[in-house]
């Protein structure tokens, strides 16, 4: 049969060609025409060639896919998604700088979870012994990734400068963030703010420091613990640890016009329950133990002073490019101080002033003692003072030390606290009878002591100093067959009226300018 020429059915790539080699190349031009070709078709393995080489090049885009896949999957994990995590918790931290301090508690509560899950098993032996451990003995070390570690740091650095700054510095940080240029500003004008003031005190601190020594800081802290706690639970927020003294804030522009009176009522409140925890703390009546303390004051126990006053100031930075503090700035703040300076003077644990008492609920300034009538120092304006009678050394020692749950510091346990405390269900004035360590406290307080001391306090107002005397000289040692020694506001007052021969000076208008002097 006819062929067809193999150059016109075969492509180059699909035929081989070989031409044999003559030994005689004369005899084979002598007798034939033309040259022997050997063509051999390739067809078949070209193609299985082709699609073996198709079969490579999917087999290969196939893989590059999986890992490029695998690869963006590890860098979504281990960089883009860590980024864009950090660049929301700043976003957030810039508008709410305290939600950095909620971030810290989340993730610690989340490490407590995972450190809970991974306790001992117990594994019991062939021989019916119990052994307890996990199933790998030995413990796993994972390294943390650098993004990680950036994204700690900077829930680290938020929690510090929301804890350094406080609630006052709350509008420092949020503006410097929202700024896009790198330079701290620092110093921004103040907003005015109306606020409660309370100032605590550590009475005989000096006596304390120079005995404990170096553990003078593990009292302080321990004090500032229970002090901040307390607050914090009854909507107040801390402000300044000035190492024996701590100022107390309650900003009343964070809270509706209707939480006024509750607002006044649970920082009143606070300072009561501080009282109380303070003088039965285990841990701290450990650490007063001291014996050059006891031989110097035998009869040394913890106790603190407290002024409560309602005022404005001014909120903002204080200080220079070296060194700057959050604090607030008025007259008022420095009358909170004054009134816990005058606690020492009057012998009480705490000290409000009129306008304090006037926005708390009726029922519960009904229990308020009026102490006495004066011009502090600084002050243009006279006021009242008053009380809540105490007397935190009949409460005994708590058997057992004074222990914080981790829940107890959680934000969200934190904030549901402040809600209770807030609720209209919430009667704050109630603890005073529902609470058996403030009721023991008051214990010694009766109905004729305060009958008495306020009938002798309204003479003494009216300038019948003759009258209140007599009466004042009794409520002074009135209280001695309860446990009390000595009545201190009767004290202070009918000292006063002895100084001037129980004869009130020219011109009484029932106040007294009282100051560093007279203190």
């Amino acid at each position: 049969p006819r062929i067809s020429c193999p150059r016109k059915t075969l492509r180059a790539q699909e035929s081989m060609w070989y031409m044999p080699e003559v030994r005689n190349h004369q005899v084979f031009l002598d007798h034939f025409e033309g040259n022997f070709i050997f063509i051999f078709d390739l067809t078949s393995s070209v193609k299985w060639e082709a699609a073996m080489g198709i079969m490579q090049t999917v087999l290969v885009v196939i893989v590059l896919a999986i890992g490029a896949l695998l690869f963006s999957r590890d860098v979504d994990q281990l960089v883009l998604l860590p980024i864009e995590r950090m660049i929301g918790k700043v976003n957030r931290i810039r508008f709410d700088p305290l939600y950095a301090i909620r971030l810290s508690e989340a993730d610690n509560n989340t490490k407590s979870n995972t450190k809970a899950t991974d306790r001992p098993k117990v594994v019991r032996k062939a021989n019916g012994k119990r052994r307890f451990g996990t199933r790998d003995s030995k413990p796993k070390h994972t390294a943390t990734l650098e993004t990680k570690m950036l994204e700690n740091t900077i829930i680290k650095l938020g929690s510090l400068l929301a804890l350094g700054f406080g609630e006052a510095g709350v509008r420092i940080i949020a503006e410097n963030l929202d700024d896009d240029s790198a330079q701290v500003r620092a110093k921004i004008p103040g907003s005015k703010v109306e606020a409660i003031f309370g100032f605590c005190d550590i009475r005989h601190f000096n006596v304390a420091t120079e005995v404990l020594k170096e553990q003078t800081m593990v009292f302080v802290n321990r004090v500032a613990a229970i002090v901040h706690e307390v607050v914090d639970q009854h909507a107040g927020a801390p402000n300044k640890n000035l190492g024996q003294a701590f100022l107390l804030v309650w900003q009343l522009s964070h809270f509706a016009k209707e939480y006024r009176t509750k607002v006044a009522d649970l920082s009143v409140m606070a300072f009561i329950k501080v009282v109380a925890a303070v003088s039965r703390d285990k841990r701290l009546a450990e650490i007063v133990e001291h014996p050059l303390l006891r031989s110097r004051m035998p009869d040394f126990r913890v106790s603190l002073g407290f002024g409560l006053h309602l005022g404005w100031a001014i909120a903002g930075g204080i200080g220079s490019d070296c060194k700057i503090d959050a604090s607030y700035l008025s007259p008022h703040v420095n009358l909170a101080g004054q009134l816990e300076q005058a606690t020492e003077l009057y012998d009480l644990s705490i000290l409000m002033s009129e306008p304090l008492v006037r926005t708390c609920s009726t029922p519960f300034r009904r229990h308020f003692r009026a102490v006495d009538h004066v011009q502090l120092s600084g002050s243009r304006i006279e006021t009242m003072l008053f009380t809540v009678d105490l007397q935190p050394r009949i409460l005994n020692i708590d058997p057992l030390p004074r222990r914080t749950q981790p829940s107890e510091t959680n934000s969200q346990t934190r904030a549901q606290r402040k809600e209770q405390a807030l609720s209209p269900d919430h009667q704050v004035h109630l603890q005073l009878y529902h609470d058996k360590r403030v009721r023991q406290m008051r214990s010694p307080y009766t109905r004729d002591f305060f009958q008495d001391y306020e009938r002798g306090l309204l003479n003494y107002f009216a300038g019948e100093w003759d009258v209140a005397a007599p009466v004042l000289e009794k409520t002074r040692t009135m209280l001695c067959q309860t446990g009390v020694s000595m009545d201190g506001p009767s004290k202070v007052l009918y000292d006063f009226m002895e100084s001037s021969g129980f004869k009130p000076p020219v011109g009484w208008r029932g106040w007294r300018s009282l100051d560093s002097k007279t203190s």
